[in-house]
């Protein structure tokens, strides 16, 4: 399966936690549980009111490969 999702990551706080190599992106402004999620190898999108609420790269080898080939500069 692959996913696509075209995000703005303006809307988003995207932060990266050196200690573990993990990236998490949310939405800026929006609180709560998420609706329903999708999980893919290393990373979870999670979606409310038919938006993307959070990305949770959790595994330290895709956040790297996503900063590299995206060029993301992240806090």
């Amino acid at each position: 399966m692959e996913l696509l999702l075209r995000i703005n990551l303006e809307n988003y706080e995207v932060k990266e936690y050196s200690d573990t190599g993990t990236i998490l992106a949310t939405r800026k402004g929006v609180e709560g549980e998420p609706d329903y999620s999708i999980e893919g190898e290393g990373f979870v999108v999670e979606f409310k009111d038919g938006s993307v609420y959070t990305v949770d790269i959790y595994d330290p080898e895709v956040a790297k490969e996503f900063k590299d080939r995206y060029l993301l500069s992240v806090k």
